[in-house]
């Protein structure tokens, strides 16, 4: 793939799925210590691995919601559960990752996923007490 191609996918495919956050996403405070590493991080995360069609980018983020639970990267996660959403994940789904993952992780890291959830659902606009 030409430089043009991967600027052009990591465009669309940080569009398609980090376009709900507030505040950006990593790549924001990134560039604030190395602008030039930045962009190379970006365009391969996004425009290249993010962007692969080997699974649908909805299984993709299930996947990144499930990891990012266990290893308890809330900041990361929340942003991975807008994704998810962002690309067609229900809330239901989002909920059902989180909660599966006190087998590997127990029930702290399942707590600590759906208070993400919970926190990216107010963001949204879709959380109702």
């Amino acid at each position: 793939m030409d430089e043009a191609e991967r600027k052009r996918r990591t465009k669309e495919t940080a569009k398609m799925l980090f376009s709900s956050l507030k505040g950006g996403i990593g790549f924001e405070l990134w560039k604030k210590f190395d602008a030039d590493l930045a962009k190379e991080l970006s365009m391969f995360y996004t425009g290249v691995l993010y962007s692969r069609e080997v699974i649908p980018q909805k299984t993709r983020e299930l996947c990144a919601v499930a990891s990012l639970t266990v290893l308890e990267r809330k900041n990361e996660l929340k942003a991975h559960i807008h994704a998810a959403m962002n690309v067609g994940a229900t809330r239901a789904e989002v909920a059902e990752v989180i909660f599966q993952q006190a087998t590997y992780g127990g029930m702290p890291v399942t707590v600590e996923g759906l208070q993400a959830l919970r926190d990216v659902l107010v963001e949204r606009g879709e959380w109702e007490e």
